[in-house]
């Protein structure tokens, strides 16, 4: 598993390599925002404070390049990101997802963007 500073780096430097300094910027934040949607979702879905390690960041990193950051709010996302026997407490993957989607919403309404919402 692979952490929020490696997801950021990898995102930055695909993006520049394909678009330059815009799509750095754009593909690095977009995948850091994906992972931090996750990652804020599982935590209050579980009582485990600790949920970095469950989190498989390249599958979000992937996903969000693909299909941009309501990507995160797709069950299938969310089933190959979260490694479920690392999480250490029971959690509800609706509970989950519900989170992410009001997550990616407010990112999105911060970020001035229209509708983040992925087919699901």
């Amino acid at each position: 598993m692979i952490g929020a500073y490696t997801i950021g780096k990898k995102a930055v430097t695909f993006g520049y390599k394909r678009y330059g300094v815009p799509g750095a910027v754009a593909s690095g934040g977009a995948a850091l925002a994906g992972y931090l949607v996750v990652r804020r979702a599982l935590q209050s879905s579980t009582n485990d404070g600790s949920v970095d390690s469950a989190i498989d960041a390249g599958e979000i990193q992937s996903a969000v390049e693909e299909k941009g950051l309501g990507a995160v709010t797709d069950k299938g996302t969310l089933d190959r990101a979260i490694n479920e026997d690392e999480v250490g407490s029971p959690f509800d993957m609706g509970d989950v997802q519900s989170s992410a989607a009001d997550e990616t919403d407010e990112f999105a309404e911060g970020a001035g963007e229209g509708d983040s919402s992925a087919g699901n």
